[in-house]
């Protein structure tokens, strides 16, 4: 039985050596290895406005430098999803540049640093050559995890050990370099994944408009105001809505205040009843439940949220001026 178990234990790292190949490859000092790239976090509405870009590793980093020679590097893009797919199948699109804000490299076509600072070259996370990554503006979008992943393949000969002549040569399979007798070949390269993923926050956009009781000389002549709260969230994003209190709570009532002096004001849920509009429990309001377009989150639609904002008639008329106060809008996911 111990012996069983040594050999099983064997079996055990070599599959784990294999495995761990598959992902990384070396070539004297240069190591091709599989890479990820992360964009954001952003809000959805971010995402839906302004492009995300960022960059990661292309998979090739080579511990030593030297710039004894001439060194050739060159990526061919292979193939790609392109796109960033996350919750319901949504997708980001996505494009691979070779600098920033450059020009995306397609499939089949590659990208030649063989005249770049080397020194500078490497300069992407480990000490690999960087890549860029840049999304197309994309609404709609709910919140969660979107991945894609981009294939490519390295050729190289880097010279990684040298100062006034190259003594090593670091290079990716049948690679030729030229000389008198001999032409340039790239040979079969080395091919690498790179993994690229956007995190997509949840957001809203709320539009709250003010109230306004105009003038009045007793309080007994406010009238009710109504008006709506319009609110847009992510995809999928299920949410309740409260009404704080206000700057001048007290005695279980909102109030407006001038100086010392206060006016006495509620907010009711709806165009009547009696339901009042607050911050916690069961005063909150539920996007289920909204007064235009309930239970509709597809991250474009504007739900309506009506209230009726009446000053208390069964107060004293206090002294003359302009009472205010202010409500902050909460959205809980």
């Amino acid at each position: 039985m111990p012996l069983i178990r040594t050999l099983l234990a064997m079996l055990a790292c070599a599959v784990a050596l294999l495995a761990g190949r598959a992902h990384a490859q070396t070539f004297g000092s240069c190591t091709v290895a599989t890479a990820s790239s992360t964009l954001g976090p952003a809000g959805s509405f971010t995402v839906a406005s302004t492009a995300q870009q960022g960059s990661g590793s292309s998979g090739l980093g080579c511990s030593a430098i030297s710039v004894a020679t001439n060194s050739y590097l060159k990526v061919k893009l292979e193939s790609s999803t392109f796109t960033l797919t996350g919750p319901g199948g949504r997708t980001v699109p996505f494009i691979v540049s070779a600098a920033p804000n450059g020009t995306a490299i397609t499939t089949g076509a590659e990208a030649d640093f063989s005249s770049f600072d080397l020194l500078n070259l490497f300069s992407g996370p480990g000490g690999t050559v960087p890549l860029y990554f840049r999304t197309t503006p994309t609404g709609g979008l709910a919140s969660g995890t979107y991945q894609g992943s981009v294939n490519l393949r390295w050729y190289f000969s880097v010279c990684t050990l040298g100062v006034a002549v190259c003594l090593a040569l670091s290079e990716s399979p049948g690679f030729v370099r030229p000389g008198l007798f001999t032409t340039l070949a790239w040979g079969a390269g080395v091919p690498v994944t790179i993994n690229v993923s956007l995190t997509v926050d949840k957001d809203c956009a709320i539009t709250a408009p003010d109230v306004d009781f105009g003038t009045v000389a007793l309080v007994s002549q406010f009238t009710p105001k109504t008006r709506t709260i319009s609110i847009r969230c992510s995809a999928d994003a299920s949410y309740t809505v409260g009404l704080s209190n206000g700057d001048n709570y007290a005695g279980g009532s909102r109030r407006m205040k001038l100086g010392g002096n206060y006016l006495r004001y509620e907010l009711y849920q709806g165009t009547s009843g009696s339901t009042r509009w607050g911050p916690s429990g069961g005063e909150r309001r539920s996007s289920g439940a909204a007064d235009s377009n309930p239970g509709i989150h597809d991250g474009s639609t504007l739900q309506g949220f009506t209230y009726r904002a009446i000053v208390d008639p069964g107060q004293a008329t206090p002294v003359a001026g302009r009472y205010a106060d202010s409500v902050l809008v909460d959205v809980v996911f």
